[in-house]
């Protein structure tokens, strides 16, 4: 719900700022992407995460549980 405010609030701020494309754009792009979150769920700093990989047994030959720790 929160980022639907933000997104709208964006979004006017992008269309009120239309004689400045330094600052429309960039505001009409984050309300875009913060409309897709609050449609979909998605979220786009998922875009940089890493894909798990598997690893070799540690020594002690037991696979090691790694996992994002931000995720």
């Amino acid at each position: 719900m929160l980022r639907g405010v933000v997104a709208v609030f964006l979004g006017a701020v992008a269309m009120s700022t239309l004689d400045n494309p330094w600052c429309a754009i960039p505001a009409g792009v984050c309300a875009t992407f913060l409309a897709i979150g609050a449609i979909t769920g998605w979220c786009p700093p998922d875009l940089f995460s890493r894909a798990a990989t598997t690893t070799a047994p540690n020594v002690l030959g037991y696979p090691e549980a790694r996992r994002d720790l931000l995720g």
